[in-house]
């Protein structure tokens, strides 16, 4: 039987949230009032946690729900992330999303990709040796914790990139988001953050591909042995996949604009060992995918080679040098 997700858990800085929480992103059509309307709805709900991010352009619409919605703005936990073109200045970021969210304090401010660019307007991106460096980044950040920021955290970041800034560090990441569903299960990287005292986000945990190559079958809700476990459980696959990386101590936080798949996403069931060991080795059995691979948008040719946001796979840590996944 599908449960509503109560369970909490405890960052590096001993603050506590939720499980589940939903996403807010840019509204399909610029529907500001349909976004509006579902994270109030998730409110209702029962989530607790709100995800956003300086890209997506919708903190403006996310501070508004949560004004609008009557829940006491100490029982929600705001998470937002600072765009690449801001990683010179994280203080100058942090103000402009306390602005465009109208909301007193952040609690976890994110830096959304290890990769930087220069500053607006011209926003080019830069390689991984140009200034700044994620280590300059994560220095400035150590410096806005306060009231006003309770927390900082990372987003898409993995051993290599983590290992870097922390070897200086004298604030520990409260979180790493990042890509993670069954055909990308991160079993290294998650049980490394945990070693280091990094709570994992999981956006995508639903699968994908999304961006240009959307209209491919998605595995994740389709393949026969998704399908089989929520048959099982009398659940979608959407509340299998969900329930997986919570089980496994993950965060997740599914978008959606459905009051109903609202509502449904927040109710868990409980998976057992050999459900979640096929879900494990779903990626072995079924295919690989990482979704960022498909973000077309944000791989570009740089000096002759294709690298992503100026990154290759290797200086990002996702591949070894022939090819082998890391994560």
């Amino acid at each position: 039987m599908a449960t509503i997700c109560t369970k909490t858990f405890e960052l590096n800085n001993g603050k506590f949230s939720n499980y589940i929480a939903r996403q807010s992103r840019t509204p399909g059509g610029g529907d500001e009032e349909a976004l509006e309307s579902s994270i109030i709805h998730a409110l209702h709900s029962g989530y607790r946690l709100i995800d956003t991010a300086q890209t997506y352009k919708v903190e403006h619409i996310v501070g508004r729900a949560i004004r609008k919605s009557g829940i006491p703005r100490s029982e929600i936990t705001v998470v937002t992330k600072l765009r690449a073109s801001w990683h010179h200045d994280p203080a100058g970021a942090l103000q402009e999303s306390l602005a465009e969210l109208d909301i007193d304090y952040i609690d976890v401010f994110l830096m959304h990709w290890p990769m930087a660019a220069t500053p607006e307007p011209e926003a080019k991106p830069l390689y991984p040796h140009q200034s700044p460096s994620i280590i300059e980044t994560w220095k400035l950040m150590e410096k806005l914790v306060s009231d006003k920021c309770r927390a900082i955290g990372v987003s898409n970041f993995t051993q290599k990139t983590l290992d870097e800034i922390l070897a200086t560090a004298t604030v520990v990441p409260v979180i790493n988001q990042v890509e993670l569903h069954a055909l990308n299960p991160n079993l290294k990287l998650v049980p490394y953050c945990e070693s280091k005292g990094i709570h994992v986000m999981s956006w995508s945990t639903l699968g994908g591909p999304e961006g240009e190559r959307g209209n491919e079958i998605n595995q994740v809700l389709k393949n026969k042995l998704f399908v089989g476990i929520a048959e099982a459980h009398g659940v979608s696959t959407a509340v299998v996949s969900l329930s997986w990386a919570v089980q496994r101590g993950i965060t997740v936080i599914p978008k959606s604009s459905s009051k109903a798949r609202i509502e449904e996403n927040i109710k868990l069931v409980t998976l057992t060992d050999e459900e979640m060991d096929k879900i494990n080795n779903a990626h072995l059995t079924i295919s690989k995918l990482r979704i960022s691979d498909t973000f077309d948008r944000l791989w570009l040719e740089m000096d002759g080679k294709r690298v992503f946001q100026g990154w290759n796979k290797v200086e990002a840590g996702w591949e070894d040098e022939e090819g082998n996944w890391l994560l």
